[in-house]
């Protein structure tokens, strides 16, 4: 498969030579450490305050130690918007991107060290800007796409991580916002191969979906592809919208951007330090704190 393609200049920024693309759990040489983000919400709405005491954390049913906690809002974001501009889509485009205008304003304006990029899917996976903070050249890139082809989900996502995300450096959190009515008719990779590749490097994946949206008022009924968009989503810590109008758009995006601030980030070193290749399951249970908990739920080393 061919790298991924470049609409313009990759970055307004210089940038350095990487490595190449290395298992998001090793951080020292010899030791393999898990890095957890986890989101508490109760009712709908995030749960401050807690500790590392509220948290314990299993992986294949054993009882690991928490070696670092880190409160929300701390870490620098790298969030790679992806937009859906496949022929499906077309009429709602406008919508969308408004939207996604409304949201790049949204996180660029907030804090400078957090990164955006954005790339479109329909026959072809094309990278349109590379990440920055740069909110005019993000809304210019938005502004230009146009709506035609097939739709390439799962490839979207596993390139943008193995070409992208997988390549950043240091402890900045790693989040796929992506735009979609929610059917892949195209992808080489299947959707097991790209909750795979988020889970590998701790990518997690938060999704709008506009199958049901009309711009006017509809009720929402999931389908089989909706469920497919929640799997991939929720498997890897995020969660998915189903707006229906363009307000529900709207608060969609802004509820993603509230939420990418508000995530606890748990790091262990699993006591099964030897790599078998396997699927390793992970559970959190909360402790004198009561919530609902999105967070990766398995890896394979």
């Amino acid at each position: 498969m061919s790298a991924l393609a470049f609409a313009q200049k990759p970055s307004d920024k210089p940038q350095q030579n990487k490595p190449a693309p290395q298992d998001d759990q090793t951080t020292r040489v010899g030791v393999y450490e898990v890095r957890l983000p986890v989101t508490v919400k109760a009712k709908g709405k995030f749960v401050p305050g807690l500790t590392q005491n509220n948290f314990e954390v299993y992986e294949d049913g054993k009882r690991q130690k928490i070696e670092t906690f880190i409160a929300p809002s701390k870490l620098p974001l790298n969030i790679a918007v992806l937009m859906d501009t496949s022929n499906s889509v077309k009429l709602k485009l406008p919508f969308e991107k408004d939207a996604a205008e409304d949201f790049v304003a949204t996180v660029t304006t907030f804090r400078r060290k957090d990164q955006v990029s954005f790339t479109t899917f329909d026959s072809d996976v094309e990278l349109h800007q590379d990440f920055t903070d740069n909110q005019e050249l993000l809304i210019r890139a938005i502004r230009k796409v146009k709506a035609g082809g097939y739709t390439r989900i799962y490839d979207a996502v596993y390139r943008i991580i193995e070409e992208k995300l997988a390549n950043l450096i240091g402890d900045a959190r790693r989040i796929i916002v992506m735009l979609s009515d929610g059917e892949d008719t195209a992808s080489e990779h299947s959707l097991k191969d790209a909750i795979e590749m988020a889970q590998r490097y701790d990518v997690t994946i938060f999704g709008i979906s506009t199958k049901n949206f009309k711009g006017t008022g509809s009720g929402l009924v999931e389908n089989a592809d909706d469920k497919e968009l929640r799997r991939l989503c929720e498997e890897t810590g995020g969660q998915i919208f189903l707006p229906a109008e363009k307000i529900e758009l709207f608060k969609a995006f802004t509820q993603v951007a509230q939420d990418l601030r508000q995530e606890y980030v748990i790091y262990y070193r699993p006591t099964a330090q030897e790599k078998s290749g396997k699927r390793r399951e992970i559970r959190v249970k909360l402790v004198a704190a009561d919530g609902h908990l999105a967070h990766k739920q398995a890896y394979t080393y």
